[in-house]
C-alpha cells in the first residue's frame, strides 16, 4: 500500500494552524512546504512565502532556521533575485557557523559559487568551488567532490578554459558511475556536451547528449530532457538547421516558462531570436527582443539599481530593434543608411555614457550618507556581517566604537542648522583623516557614527578612540566633544555586537560625556 503524498494546500494549512509557540517545528514544516511548492516548480510562491514568514520565527538560533535561510539562497537565485541570494548565503553561514555545522556551511559555499554563475562573476564563483571541493578531497567525500567537479566546469567554461573544463567533467562523470548518481551523472554529461560543443568537437558532444538522454528517459526528469533540447539547438544551429534549432529551443523556453525558471531562458530567447534573424523573419526576432527585455527588467524590480537595468535593458531593445529595421528596409540607399546608422550610434553612446554616470550615483546614493559621505546603515549590516565571517575565519581580532557627539542639539540651537550641519561634516572628515584604509565609518544616525576597525585589538581600538576624541576637539569649529564605547566582537550576531557597544556609550554619556567607555569581557572600565 503506498503512502498518501502531502498537497502544498495540506501543508499550508497545517503550517497556518500550528501554534505560534513551538518555532522550531514551524520552521521545519515551512522548510517542508516551500520543499514541495520548489518541486512543483513554484519558486516565485516559495521564495515569497518564507520572506514574509521568516521574520515572525527568527528569535532562536537553530538548524531548522538555517536550514530554512540555505534553501532561499537556491529559490532567490532561480527566480533572478541575486542581491537577496548573496545575502541569504551570508546569514546560512553565520547561523550554521554559530551551530558549528561546518558540512552545512560548506553546502552553502557550493551554493553561492553556483550564484556567482548567474551573476556572470566566474573567477569568484571557481574560488568558492575550490574551497569546498578541498574540505570534500580532505573528507574522502567521493560524491561531494564528483558534485563540486561538476559546478566547476561551469565558470571554467564560460571563461574559455575548456581544456580545464572537460577535465573536471570527465573526473565527475568517472565518480559518478562508480556512485550510480544517475541524476547527477545527466548534470555532468550535459555539462561535458555543452563544452564539447563550444569547442566544436560534434561526435563527442551528441554521445554525451545520447548518453544523458537514456539515463534522464530511465528517472523520468523532463528538465534534462528539455535541456538538452537546448544543447541539441547549438549542435543544429552550428549546421544552418534554424528551423529544427528553433523548434528544440522553444520546447526548452515553454517548459522553463512553465515551472517558472525565468533565469534560466534568457539566453535561449536570444539565440532563438537570432536565428530568426538569419531566416529574414525579423518580426518574430523583433518579438523576442521585447520579451528579453520585459525578462531582463522584471529580474531586475527587486534590486537597488531596479531603474537603472530598465534603462539598460531598454537601450539593448532599441538598439538591437533599429539594427533590423535597417536591414528590413529595403528601398533605402546605402549611403544614407550609413549616415543614420551613425548618427544613431552617436546618440546611443551618449545615452550610454548617461547611464554610466546615473549608475555611478546611484551607487554612491545608495550606500553613503549624503550630508557626511559616510557609509549609511543599510551599507553598514552587509559590511559587519563579512567582516565578522573573516574574523571568524581567520581568528583575528575585531573592534567598534561607538560614538556620538556631545550636547549636539546646543549647536543647533545656539549657531542654527546649517552650522550645525557643517560640523558633522567636520567630524567626518577628521575620522576618515586619523583611520586606515582598512577601518570603516558609518553615520549611525544624527549625531551618532560607527567606527569598525579590522585586525584591531582592544587595546589598540582604545588608543584610536582617544586619537579620535582629541582631534575632534582640537580641528572642528565651533568645538565640540565627543564621548564613545569601544569594545571587542566576541561571537556575538552583528544586532547583539551594536547592542553592547552601544551600552558603553550609553554609560559614557550617564558618567559625564566628554569621556570613553571600554567593554572587555565583561568586564567594564572607564577612562
Amino acid at each position: 500500500m503506498t503512502e498518501k503524498r502531502e498537497t502544498v494546500e495540506e501543508l499550508t494549512k497545517a503550517y497556518f494552524e500550528m501554534v505560534s509557540e513551538e518555532p522550531r517545528a514551524k520552521l521545519d514544516l515551512l522548510n517542508k512546504l516551500t520543499a514541495l511548492m520548489f518541486r512543483e516548480g513554484k519558486l516565485t510562491l516559495a521564495a515569497q512565502t518564507v520572506r514574509e514568514e521568516l521574520p515572525k520565527l527568527e528569535g532562536v538560533c537553530c538548524r531548522e532556521l538555517a536550514n530554512v535561510v540555505s534553501n532561499m539562497v537556491k529559490y532567490t537565485c532561480l527566480i533572478g533575485d541575486y542581491d537577496s541570494s548573496i545575502e541569504y548565503s551570508v546569514k546560512a553561514i553565520d547561523l550554521y557557523g554559530e551551530l558549528g555545522l561546518v558540512d552545512d556551511v560548506n553546502d552553502v559555499i557550493a551554493n553561492t559559487a553556483a550564484v556567482y554563475i548567474y551573476m556572470e562573476r566566474f573567477e569568484k564563483s571557481i574560488e568558492y568551488n575550490d574551497k569546498v571541493l578541498e574540505y570534500a578531497r580532505f573528507k574522502g567525500d567521493d560524491p561531494a567532490v564528483a558534485s563540486f567537479l561538476n559546478n566547476k566546469s561551469i565558470p571554467l567554461k564560460r571563461l574559455g578554459r575548456y581544456r580545464e573544463a572537460v577535465e573536471c567533467l570527465e573526473e565527475s562523470i568517472q565518480l559518478k558511475r562508480s556512485l550510480n548518481k544517475k541524476e547527477e551523472l545527466c548534470h555532468s554529461y550535459d555539462n561535458l556536451a555543452d563544452t564539447l560543443l563550444t569547442m566544436r568537437r560534434y561526435d563527442e558532444a551528441l554521445e554525451a547528449i545520447s548518453n544523458s538522454r537514456v539515463i534522464a528517459k530511465e528517472i523520468g526528469d523532463r528538465f534534462i530532457l528539455v535541456t538538452l533540447d537546448k544543447l541539441l539547438s547549438r549542435y543544429h544551429r552550428d549546421r544552418s538547421e534554424f528551423e529544427r534549432a528553433i523548434e528544440l529551443l522553444t520546447s526548452f523556453i515553454d517548459y522553463c516558462k512553465e515551472t517558472g525558471r525565468i533565469a534560466d531562458i534568457k539566453s535561449a530567447i536570444r539565440e532563438r531570436a537570432e536565428m530568426y534573424e538569419k531566416l529574414g523573419d525579423l518580426r518574430s526576432a523583433i518579438e523576442d527582443y521585447k520579451e528579453l527585455a520585459t525578462i531582463e527588467e522584471s529580474l531586475y524590480k527587486e534590486s537597488s539599481s531596479s531603474r537603472m537595468a530598465e534603462l539598460e535593458s531598454s537601450f539593448r531593445l532599441k538598439q538591437k530593434m533599429h539594427e533590423i529595421e535597417l536591414l528590413s528596409s529595403k528601398n533605402r540607399e546605402l549611403e544614407e543608411a550609413r549616415l543614420v546608422i551613425e548618427k544613431q550610434y552617436t546618440e546611443l553612446d551618449k545615452v550610454r555614457k548617461k547611464l554610466e554616470k546615473a549608475n555611478a550615483a546611484l551607487k554612491l546614493r545608495a550606500e553613503r550618507d549624503p550630508l557626511t559621505g559616510c557609509l549609511n546603515q543599510q551599507r553598514m549590516y552587509p559590511l559587519l556581517r563579512i567582516e565578522i565571517e573573516r574574523t571568524r575565519r581567520y581568528r583575528t581580532p575585531l573592534s567598534l566604537i561607538m560614538i556620538d557627539l556631545d550636547d549636539f542639539k546646543k549647536v543647533n540651537d545656539t549657531h542654527g542648522h546649517q552650522t550645525g550641519d557643517n560640523v558633522l561634516r567636520q567630524v567626518a572628515i577628521t575620522f576618515r583623516k586619523s583611520l586606515r584604509k582598512v577601518d570603516y565609518v558609518f553615520r549611525y544616525g544624527g549625531e551618532e557614527f560607527l567606527v569598525l576597525l579590522p585586525s584591531t585589538d582592544l587595546e589598540e581600538a582604545v588608543h584610536t578612540a582617544r586619537r579620535l576624541k582629541e582631534r575632534v576637539a582640537a580641528e572642528v569649529t565651533p568645538t565640540v566633544t565627543l564621548s564613545a564605547g569601544v569594545g571587542l566582537w566576541e561571537g556575538e550576531d552583528v544586532h547583539n555586537l551594536i547592542r553592547k557597544i552601544d551600552s558603553r556609550l550609553y554609560v559614557a554619556k550617564a558618567n559625564g560625556k566628554n569621556r570613553i567607555e571600554i567593554s572587555d569581557n565583561g568586564c567594564n572600565s572607564t577612562e
